[in-house]
């Protein structure tokens, strides 16, 4: 049976995994398009400052997230995904009563981005790990559909948030945001009816040592991967270089060159995740692809193109067509690097492999936010967008000559090797 109709598991599980997935994308979707608003157009704060708050969503988990993949390696990630989703609740529900209140000032802006990324440091690699387990041993020739369809389920669940989130512009920013706390108590719902992992207690025990030797021991599964190494290289490029331009270099342009309301930060968010979800629907129909290394360097060197094209001024249509395109690309590098990295992840580091994974990501945000709003305030954001650009093409020129990342292919499942 071909990849792209063969079922994923015999259970309900991998619904309740989509659900939860779903709920807690959702509410990331509001909160990408009412936290850029609230500190872009509301509070009008300078580039610099716009980069320093939108680092907050991810510094912590910047530090933790290490920490939080190996304690998912050790602990039932079940319980774990319920608490998160619970937790994150909470900062939500208190930016609600702030900006409800008329109390909204930068400071809680950053307080709330912290705990967040608090509980994202956690929340992300239990909900990678747990995806192997709700498909089973069983699922595992099929695990490129599973994330391809993951992804593309998460992808409508962010675009359907950051489409709610237009309702501000007549309902107020603190009904939406009351309604991201809301979904992520679903989170907890959906979390709560999954079968607890026992992955735990067959893998993660054997391996013992402290919790420095655990991060340490995933570490060193990366750098002795053909295929895990240069793809964490490749995201933590994209999340310093177009992650960091995404967010603080859009929002710059949309308030200065177009006026900045809600509803254009809606719609660039929903040009670009439109674009990823069309690209990994592709990608699932298509079935199992061989040659999953050249389709990153494809897709990634489609988004360093969008980002020479941002540097010059062009009506507000074609800016959000240039959104659009550059979330095509996105959508393929997304889903090709998740299987990739599902793929080759060893059953007892697999938590431990997917928060360096996503270390890139949300450390590179980090990093990328705090250095691009600097260089905005500096060159202006049509000029600034060219730093970038330029960077990631030497990103993807060292690692095309010095790894194997032209080269990584899918895995048999029966033998360990290149398809």
């Amino acid at each position: 049976m071909p990849a792209s109709t063969a079922p994923l598991t015999d259970t309900s599980q991998f619904r309740w995994y989509l659900a939860g997935a779903a709920g807690w994308f959702t509410a990331f979707g509001i909160q990408a398009v009412m936290f850029a608003y609230l500190v872009t157009t509301v509070l009008h704060a300078p580039p610099n400052m716009i980069g320093l708050a939108q680092a907050s969503l991810t510094l912590v988990s910047t530090f933790l997230l290490l920490v939080g993949g190996a304690i998912a390696d050790q602990i039932d990630t079940r319980r774990l995904l319920i608490l998160c989703h619970a937790a994150a609740a909470i900062p939500a529900l208190a930016l609600a009563a702030v900006v409800g209140l008329g109390w909204l000032r930068y400071e809680w802006l950053i307080v709330y981005g912290l705990g967040m990324g608090l509980i994202t440091a956690f929340i992300i690699p239990s909900r990678e790990a747990m995806m192997a387990d709700v498909i089973g041993p069983s699922g595992a020739p099929f695990i490129q559909r599973a994330v391809t369809t993951t992804v593309g389920v998460t992808m409508m669940a962010q675009i359907a948030g950051m489409f709610l989130a237009r309702f501000a512009a007549s309902l107020g920013a603190a009904p939406i945001i009351l309604f991201q706390a809301a979904v992520q108590l679903f989170g907890a719902f959906t979390s709560y009816r999954l079968a607890p992992s026992t992955r735990h207690h067959v893998h993660a025990e054997a391996n013992g040592g402290s919790q420095l030797q655990r991060i340490g021991a995933g570490l060193k599964e990366v750098a002795n991967s053909y295929a895990l190494f240069p793809i964490t290289i490749v995201t933590a490029a994209i999340g310093v270089l177009f992650i960091g331009a995404f967010l603080v270099i859009l929002p710059v342009i949309l308030r200065e060159e177009y006026g900045g309301d809600v509803q254009q930060f809606s719609s660039m968010q929903i040009a670009f995740w439109s674009g990823s979800i069309i690209s990994s629907m592709a990608i699932s129909r298509l079935g199992n692809i061989a040659n999953r290394g050249r389709l990153v360097v494809f897709a990634v060197s489609t988004g360093t193109t969008i980002l020479f094209l941002m540097s010059f001024k062009t009506p507000l249509i074609l800016f959000y067509a240039l959104v659009f395109v550059w979330g095509l690309g996105a959508g393929v590098t997304i889903s090709m690097a998740r299987t990739i990295v599902q793929e080759h992840a060893p059953p007892a580091h697999r938590a431990r492999v997917m928060s360096i994974y996503q270390l890139g990501f949300t450390g590179g945000m980090s990093v990328g936010a705090l250095a691009i709003g600097f260089v905005v305030d500096a060159l202006g954001a049509r000029q600034a967008s060219l730093i970038p650009a330029i960077a990631m093409v030497c990103v993807i020129a060292y690692l095309l000559t010095t790894t194997k990342l032209w080269s990584i292919t899918a895995l048999k499942h029966d033998t360990g090797a290149a398809a």
